[in-house]
């Protein structure tokens, strides 16, 4: 099925002598991305390629980062306002913004406040007729406590709405701003509900971003159009189409033989044949993230500090950057990489010392060694290009200390449902930022609330560390932040919550007849400007 739609697919887009065959072609991008999204809502998600494949095609915020500097930037709100205490947001909608028309939805109005609250209602409140569809989860906001830090959003009139908090909040317009906080229509939530299909809502998406979705197969091709009313003007491209190719071999040559325009994460063996290579382009762009291995510290006997400090100084992270990133990344002395406002450069990770390592594991009595599961995600991921590879190193280095490591690969539902059941033994993760704020990853890494969120792999729960987030998050100035940012750390360094390894670099292959494209800050890639030359 596969090879017969690759071949009607390649026929309209990239064959044919016929002329509106090969101006289609022309007009036409195809990227090719390595696993299909879990779901065309990302409030309801955390994997990297479904916020790739979805938030910035499909759907718009209310406020966006400036790729650029960082700093905040108006998008459905045209302006915002903030109260003395920091208790009361009011956001003023631009007027006139269009919801994509498709053959399952005609939208009868533009948008208003009635869409913002009944978006942000949908997370919050319980008793809404949407929070428990498709799941009732809503990782990110869980992980941040929005329930319990938005006691109201309402309409104040067609075109303003307010958030009223229950405590000052220092990053929350920042969450506003990310991948997670997409606007819904709810004209079309009605219309759903009414048709007594609910599900529908998050599966067959409606947006005011700069593309609607034409086709998905399932693991096979997503197929978009531009939104001919997009507020911020029509996408010159007459279709984006993501091509969904998990291995990154493939993945190069549907590149190399023209079958895509843009390569998502090439392997960092890759790299230097993208580069050698005449009709090829790279991009490459410092990440805000860290790949760790997670011991599962409620789990015996890694809830033992002494085993999880020699299971670090067993690890060889100089080898990992070498022989998993090819030195296209930085070794994680913390969580937070350099280029974080919140890095502690007093933090570092020791080298590797198999003895020490060993001699910590007889204080703990395993001098016999341990036979162990270490979970992976399967695919490559933003912060980590090859798990199976680092998988294979780590398991090779424990081997020596009588430590027989057995890999399981996951896709990502079953490693989320597998940390939600807190049974496992390890798991190899990470975490790519999705604002500029060091709590982001702090919180979502270890955090108590993120246990059940499934974010948090060790289930690391320490109550100091969490109040200096909260009391971070109070704080009116980025030195007062950084004091409380620096002592959270330091609680998870000493106590080795998680084993940091690597902070990659985000990577994007293309022909250089591609124009446009935008890697965005914190993932994902804009293709609203992409054009052909």
């Amino acid at each position: 099925m596969r090879l017969w739609l690759w071949g009607l697919l390649t026929s309209l887009l990239l064959a044919g002598c016929d002329n509106s065959n090969q101006q289609l072609a022309r007009e036409s991008l195809l990227y090719c991305m390595a696993s299909a999204p879990l779901s065309f809502n990302p409030q309801l998600v955390i994997s990297t390629e479904t916020l790739g494949a979805t938030a910035h095609q499909l759907y718009d915020r209310l406020l966006d980062l400036d790729p650029l500097t960082q700093q905040l930037t108006p998008s459905l709100a045209s302006h915002w306002q903030r109260s003395d205490d920091g208790l009361r947001y009011r956001f003023t909608l631009r007027e006139g913004v269009s919801f994509h028309q498709t053959p399952w939805f005609s939208p009868g109005r533009t948008l208003t406040a009635e869409d913002v609250v009944f978006t942000f209602s949908r997370i919050m409140d319980k008793q809404h007729p949407y929070h428990d569809i498709n799941g009732g989860r809503y990782p990110f906001f869980d992980s941040v406590d929005w329930s319990g830090l938005v006691s109201e959003v309402r309409a104040l009139d067609s075109h303003q709405v307010e958030f009223v908090l229950t405590r000052p909040n220092a990053d929350f317009l920042g969450y506003l701003a990310t991948d997670y906080a997409v606007i819904l229509s709810a004209e079309y939530g009605e219309q759903l509900l009414t048709a007594g299909t609910p599900e529908q809502l998050d599966q067959h998406p409606i947006g005011t971003g700069p593309f609607m979705l034409s086709l998905y197969r399932p693991d096979e091709f997503i197929r978009y159009y531009p939104h001919p009313h997009y507020w911020r003007g029509s996408a010159p491209m007459k279709q984006l189409v993501f091509d969904i190719t998990p291995k990154s071999s493939k993945r190069l040559a549907k590149l190399l033989s023209g079958e895509c325009d843009v390569m998502a994460n090439p392997s960092a063996s890759q790299l230097a044949v993208i580069k050698r290579h005449p009709d090829l382009s790279l991009s490459e762009a410092r990440g805000m993230n860290v790949s760790v291995l997670a011991l599962n510290t409620q789990k015996a006997p890694f809830d033992d500090i002494r085993v999880r400090r020699a299971f670090s100084l067993a690890l060889d992270r100089e080898d990992l950057l070498h022989a998993v990133f090819f030195d296209t990344g930085e070794l994680a002395g913390s969580l937070l990489p350099a280029s974080s406002w919140g890095h502690d450069p007093d933090l570092t990770m020791p080298p590797a010392n198999q003895a020490r390592a060993r001699w910590l594991l007889k204080l703990a009595g395993l001098n016999e060694g341990i036979k162990m599961t270490l979970l992976m995600p399967s695919g490559a991921r933003t912060y980590n290009p090859d798990g199976l590879k680092t998988g294979q190193l780590i398991q090779q280095r424990l081997a020596e200390l009588g430590i027989k490591v057995t890999l399981k690969t996951m896709d990502e539902q079953l490693l989320r449902r597998e940390l939600l059941a807190g049974e496992h033994d390890a798991v190899l993760t990470g975490w790519s930022a999705d604002t500029p704020s060091p709590d982001n990853m702090l919180r979502n890494l270890l955090s108590c609330r993120a246990i059940a969120a499934g974010t948090n792999a060790s289930r690391w729960c320490n109550p100091l560390f969490e109040q200096h987030l909260n009391l971070a998050l109070t704080q009116p100035s980025p030195e007062e932040r950084f004091w409380h940012y620096q002592r959270a750390q330091t609680l998870a360094y000493r106590d080795m919550a998680v084993i940091p390894l690597v902070h990659s670099q985000r990577l994007l292959s293309y022909h250089p007849q591609v124009k446009g494209l935008q890697l965005l800050p914190y993932g994902g890639v804009s293709f609203h400007k992409a054009y052909k030359e």
